[in-house]
């Protein structure tokens, strides 16, 4: 859909009504509750489900609905990740090619991979907020401790 995305009803009344148009309700509330990673990911998609998935249920955001979605998150979050990891093993991200014109740099796919993988995560991402920006959009979602620096010194003391 084009057009700007809609705001919560919570941030339309905290804002304002200067359009003096009808407040809409918010629509259907589902439960929002954990649900194991699916069979089928592999390490780094469950990885990525364990930490997401959490977090999303703590600020009421992931439903039934929204398995699909996080699971298309994950699953392109591995990728990303084994794209990255066959990467570093070559140690360069260009090879050379011999052809009539002379020696040609070129990059190797996974660098498109990898691209892509990171257009996509952050496409997908801001459905949930995974962005700071994303979530300015979705209004007073603040960052949690999904991304917290200090999360490697919780965990030893």
């Amino acid at each position: 859909m084009k057009g700007r995305k809609p705001k919560p009803t919570h941030l339309q009344v905290v804002g304002g009504n200067p359009g003096k148009r009808a407040i809409r309700e918010d629509g259907l509330k589902l439960p929002s509750e954990y649900a194991p990673p699916p069979d089928h990911l592999d390490a780094y998609a469950v990885e990525a489900w364990e930490k997401l998935v959490p977090e999303l249920v703590k600020l009421q955001m992931f439903t039934v609905l929204d398995h699909h979605a996080v699971e298309q998150y994950c699953q392109t979050y591995a990728r990303w990740r084994r794209a990255e990891d066959a990467l570093k093993e070559e140690g360069k991200d260009t090879y050379e090619t011999h052809g009539k014109q002379g020696t040609m740099r070129r990059a190797l796919p996974e660098v498109a991979i990898v691209a892509e993988t990171i257009r996509l995560m952050r496409s997908v991402g801001s459905e949930f907020g995974l962005s700071p920006v994303a979530r300015l959009r979705l209004g007073n979602i603040g960052q949690g401790e999904l991304f917290s620096p200090f999360q490697k010194f919780d965990q030893q003391g």
